[in-house]
């Protein structure tokens, strides 16, 4: 049976493909998922928990709210703020990392964190509209809110679909 002879710089250039390829099935977009997952779930769980107590806190108050009843959402307004600023922390797939994971992953979590750069600025606008009531500053909180449920629920379905878990912490 003959043999099949490779150049060496054939038989090198083999060896850097199939290592390359061993490091794409290592980086799938499960496994950063799921180190997502592992690492966020709890703080994603918290920030959707706040930011739904801060919206029932504001579908409560009447069209001409009172300062007292103004002042009922500043802590849960703080408390919102607060876990969302923990978002600004994460560290996002695909920066400045060599040998990134598929885009998906970097993509959702980009939108998580695109997510709640918005919905922090909704808590700012409501913050402020808890001091000075106009409604203009009710429509930045309501417009802000409104873009940042769009892309954290898009960001954070996808990472858990990803990470093959269940009800993701969604808006």
């Amino acid at each position: 049976m003959p043999t099949l002879r490779l150049s060496p710089r054939l038989g090198a250039l083999l060896a850097v493909v199939a290592l390359a390829c061993a490091g794409c099935a290592a980086g799938s977009p499960q496994t950063g998922a799921k180190s997502f997952y592992e690492e966020h779930a709890t703080a994603a769980t918290g920030v959707a928990a706040t930011t739904k107590a801060v919206e029932a806190e504001v579908s409560r108050l009447p069209s001409s709210p009172t300062r007292s009843q103004l002042a009922t959402l500043v802590p849960a307004v703080s408390q919102a703020h607060t876990s969302l600023e923990q978002v600004s922390g994460w560290k996002i797939a695909g920066q400045g990392e060599e040998g990134a994971e598929e885009e998906d992953v970097p993509r959702a979590e980009t939108q998580v964190a695109e997510g709640a750069e918005e919905l922090r600025s909704a808590m700012s606008a409501l913050g402020s509209y808890a001091l000075a009531p106009t409604a203009s500053t009710l429509a930045h909180y309501n417009s802000k809110l409104a873009n940042g449920r769009i892309s954290w629920n898009e960001g954070i379905a996808q990472l858990w679909h990803l990470a093959h878990k269940s009800t993701p912490p969604k808006l």
